[in-house]
């Protein structure tokens, strides 16, 4: 099937000074699900990681998210989305064999941001809405390092304090190529100005960008290049 204006009218490029040559795309997952002719993108498989979401809106969500990845990665390639061989790593992470770029998805709620780049290195993205979460400092307890945990009490255990660390733990993390089967902890963000966070420890040698922005109201996003 042939990209769509409809398709398009989903993404919407985020513009800002990223790392590398680093695109990001803002998607719009929900709410309607997508036509019949929209859905015979994806390939047997996703339609069958589609049906295991019991909830509509759920399942909604995921079709959407691979639809439109694969309608920026064919638009990379210049080929048709369901032409684009996604497949997956041992840790779980997306890739086009033999592609001459880079890519990292992420998303919340009805929103996903989607980022590629050309040889500059491995990158990755997450995105969170910022809502209050009643086990905030549990979580942290298991997630975050002594210096992240400290930092966070500085700034009163802010969620914006909380997801500007998780995030940009998560794009290191995905950057790495590892997603959390490795321990978080292995990376160390600092926030001493929650502007600008910098990666004081990561493992495997990684030497990694780093920027925060807000992609839509509501929701805060890391990306993270791994050079």
């Amino acid at each position: 099937m042939w990209i769509t204006a409809a398709m398009w009218e989903r993404l919407t490029e985020v513009t800002a000074n990223f790392p590398g040559d680093a695109r990001v795309y803002l998607a719009q997952i929900g709410p309607s699900a997508p036509s019949l002719a929209e859905a015979s993108i994806l390939s047997i498989g996703e339609r069958t990681r589609a049906e295991v979401f019991e909830l509509p809106f759920l399942r909604c969500r995921f079709m959407w998210r691979r639809i439109l990845l694969r309608t920026v990665i064919a638009t990379r390639l210049g080929c048709q989305p369901d032409e684009v061989d996604l497949q997956s790593s041992s840790m779980g992470r997306p890739f086009v064999a033999g592609a001459e770029f880079d890519f990292s998805m992420s998303h919340s709620r009805d929103v996903a941001l989607i980022t590629v780049t050309s040889g500059c290195g491995r990158i990755g993205v997450d995105i969170e809405a910022v809502v209050a979460i009643p086990d905030q400092e549990q979580i942290a307890e298991i997630a975050f390092t002594t210096h992240e945990q400290s930092e966070l009490r500085r700034y009163d255990l802010s969620s914006e304090a909380f997801y500007r660390i998780w995030t940009c733990k998560e794009a290191c993390l995905k950057a790495i190529g590892t997603g959390f089967h490795l321990d978080p902890r292995a990376v160390d963000i600092g926030i001493v100005d929650l502007a600008a966070p910098t990666v004081r420890r990561a493992p495997r040698s990684s030497r990694l960008s780093l920027m925060c922005f807000e992609p839509t109201n509501g929701y805060t996003a890391a990306l993270a290049l791994r050079q």
